[in-house]
């Protein structure tokens, strides 16, 4: 495997990109810049990396209750069909960007790429290596980092796979909890599918839930329909391929959800990740999206130790939607009062 890296771009923390509406405008961190005369307490004076959760994600861990962390805005694939948009087949190119807080450069940065069966609790044993690639990160500057080895999407899943990239320095900037954005700033997670639609079709979402303990628990898995202000920012970078009078998410979606038979499997275990979930569950008080309106759908079975079940999410586009209406929702998997994960899903109705 080669572990040679190409940068995409470099952009100081605080730019907005180019202006143009181009993927450096996208992606370009919109926080202010680094304050260099912050109290002691709060400043690094060595490397600090950070691959964002959200846009407005400085870094701080552990994630505040309630954050969708499965949205990176750092982590995207490129493809024949535009960005975030992965073929089946096809050789779909990676890249993650990487924001150094810290006052010293940071040198061989180790960027991991990964991808993952859709599933609603990923972990080390669940997901399978893209690439690895290095980069320098200036202080207080991003880099756009390319995965050096091309993905290519499986059939069996539709091309939906999850992406994970995580950037670390091994031994001045390690990872503290692999495969977890919730408490480790060097995790970014891309759990994310587009549906294109006409008025009245069904649609069907097939995600993995998985006991990640070794002992039996109680899943509960939450479908939420957002009703939002805005067109998701996931959304927006695709508009050139969708139609041209987007609206912002509706919530009247009706849910169905049930578990495949037949899919039962076990995965390999992760200790480390199983800990953080269950010490995770102890701050978790608060819902997801709290202050969002959104409706609820609620589904819970028993897992065995390590098991895992394809679950599968279905639904119908209101026979009266029309072109340009989007829809938004999200899957999310909760063992106990800890979130282990979620998918989101965007539905587009098309002519």
């Amino acid at each position: 495997m080669e572990n040679t890296i190409e940068v995409k771009e470099g952009i100081k923390i605080g730019h907005t990109g180019d202006g143009k509406g181009s993927l450096k405008d996208f992606h370009a961190p919109q926080i202010p810049p680094l304050n260099f005369g912050q109290k002691r307490e709060t400043r690094h004076y060595t490397p600090w990396l950070v691959v964002r959760a959200n846009y407005g994600d400085f870094g701080a861990r552990p994630l505040a209750p309630g954050t969708v962390f499965w949205e990176s805005p750092d982590v995207w694939v490129e493809s024949s069909l535009g960005v975030n948009q992965p073929v089946v087949g096809e050789q779909n190119t990676v890249y993650a960007r990487v924001s150094n807080y810290g006052f010293q450069l940071a040198t061989a940065v180790m960027v991991k790429f990964w991808w993952a069966d859709p599933s609603l609790a990923i972990t080390e044993s669940t997901a399978h290596l893209i690439g690895v690639a290095y980069a320098n990160v200036p202080s207080g500057w991003s880099v756009d980092v390319k995965c050096p080895n091309p993905w290519v999407p499986v059939e069996v899943n539709g091309g939906h796979e999850c992406l994970i990239a995580e950037a670390f320095i091994p031994a001045s900037d390690p990872l503290s909890a692999p495969m977890d954005p919730t408490d480790d700033r060097h995790v970014g997670q891309k759990n994310e599918q587009l549906v294109m639609l006409k008025k009245g079709m069904p649609f069907s979402i097939k995600v993995k839930a998985i006991n990640v303990t070794n002992e039996a628990r109680d899943l509960r898995i939450s479908v939420q329909t957002l009703k939002a202000e805005t067109i998701h920012p996931l959304v927006q970078l695709r508009a050139a391929n969708l139609p041209a009078n987007l609206t912002p998410a509706q919530a009247n979606l009706g849910f169905g959800a049930s578990f495949v038979e037949g899919t039962a499997n076990f995965v390999v275990e992760s200790v480390r990740f199983a800990e953080h979930v269950l010490l995770r569950g102890l701050r978790e008080l608060e819902e997801l999206l709290d202050g969002e309106d959104h409706n609820t759908f609620h589904h819970q079975a028993r897992f065995g130790p390590l098991e895992s079940r394809t679950l599968e999410v279905t639904g119908k586009v209101p026979n009266d939607a029309q072109p340009g209406q989007t829809f938004l929702f999200r899957i999310v998997q909760r063992i106990g009062k800890a979130v282990t994960g979620g998918y989101t899903v965007h539905v587009v109705v098309t002519e």
